[in-house]
């Protein structure tokens, strides 16, 4: 195959460019702040990195992909995300998972074994199956990994060096108001169901 065009990373959502698309893209960090890591964190990590100007900690959901104990991540914004920005200037991080707490360093893929977790990434992303099929099923076309190779593709090493804070699960507290909640909806639907009766 020869490729006429650049192929771009799977992106089938657009660049939050206002503050409500930013909100919602933000609502994992909400869930991990909930206690739901072991639900979302199979699909959805939770970056930490230090502000390139400010060196304060910032936090990002990321989809990412784990394949023989590595992980994987792919900006499908080119290079513009604030936190691939971030990564640049100090790839000390630290990453939310389904498995916990992991201080790492962030580099690109060099190996060629660590090409084919790339690849095996997109074959088995539902954000690249949705939204660049054709491309996914020539992943064995050396013209076509050449192209993917230049993407914002991340995988990590493990650090004891310091790396930033990870998110705190501190809304455990609201579990109770929100069965109890949920509770008197429930109660009160029911009721008035039966007085319609």
């Amino acid at each position: 195959m020869t490729t006429d065009k650049i192929i771009h990373p799977p992106h089938p959502i657009p660049y939050p460019d206002n503050w409500l698309i930013k909100q919602l893209y933000r609502t994992p960090i909400l869930l991990y702040r909930l206690g739901l890591s072991n639900l979302i964190g199979k699909y959805i990590l939770i970056i930490s990195t230090f502000g390139r100007k400010t060196r304060k900690v910032r936090r990002t959901p990321i989809e990412y992909f784990r394949t023989q104990g590595r992980i994987y991540v792919i900006s499908g914004f080119k290079r513009d995300p604030d936190w691939y920005k971030n990564i640049q200037a100090d790839p000390h991080v630290t990453l939310q998972t389904d498995h916990g707490i992991h201080h790492v360093i962030a580099r690109l893929p060099e190996t060629d074994q660590e090409w084919q977790g790339v690849f095996e990434y997109l074959r088995n992303s539902p954000v690249s199956r949705f939204s660049m099929p054709g491309i996914i099923q020539q992943l064995d076309d050396p013209e076509v990994q050449q192209e993917i190779k230049i993407w914002p593709v991340i995988t990590f090493d493990p650090t004891d060096e310091p790396c930033p804070t990870p998110l705190d699960i501190d809304l455990l507290w609201t579990w109770p108001l929100i069965l109890l909640g949920l509770a008197i909806k429930i109660t009160l639907g029911w009721l008035s169901s039966k007085s319609r009766k």
